[in-house]
């Protein structure tokens, strides 16, 4: 029977990150509107013009969604992987014969980093990051509070945010320490 634990909620960052490109997006839909309540979109350049900023709120609006998706809604500690499930996007196996080491990070880990792919802040942290202390990890997180780093032997450092680290590290420690041989 897997134990299931909750991702963390979005940190403070996270959340503002996530309101203010929400924001911008609305605010690329107020030239169509405005045109279109004005009857102002009956002339070409109008018309263009409110065309332009609906495909841009629209682009945003796919962003979000995609950012949303891949969000990391909960981790499983299984009888031989830990599996972190998202939103809509794959679940995330990570076997225990991979896993050389799990532990928390600590509250004032060096946060400065490069991201190197896909996203930092909208619904969280999720891509391949560069930092000085790290170097290259992979990041699945929601929370830079609640960090648990995850080594494995064979690829990145992998970064997750349960909503309850200790807990978690505890029951994955002891499901690895359980499989081994």
């Amino acid at each position: 029977m897997p134990q299931i634990y909750e991702s963390a909620l979005l940190d403070n960052y996270a959340q503002q990150i996530t309101q203010r490109v929400v924001f911008v997006g609305g605010a690329l839909t107020l030239p169509g509107l405005f045109l279109a309540l004005s009857g102002l979109v009956r002339y070409e350049m109008a018309y263009y013009g409110a065309i332009a900023s609906g495909v841009l709120a629209a682009i945003v609006l796919l962003v979000i969604w995609w950012m949303w998706a891949g969000q990391p809604a909960q981790l499983e500690v299984q009888a031989d992987q830990l599996v972190i499930r998202r939103k809509w996007w794959r679940a995330t196996r990570i076997p225990f014969t991979q896993i050389t080491a799990i532990t928390r990070l600590p509250l004032t880990v060096e946060m400065r980093h490069v991201r190197w792919a896909t996203n930092v802040g909208v619904f969280g942290y999720q891509g391949v990051f560069i930092s000085k202390l790290y170097g290259r990890y992979q990041c699945l997180a929601s929370d830079r509070d609640c960090l648990v780093a995850i080594s494995r032997a064979n690829g990145l450092l992998f970064v997750v945010s349960p909503f309850q680290p200790a807990v978690f590290v505890a029951a994955a420690r002891e499901a690895i320490s359980a499989k081994a041989p």
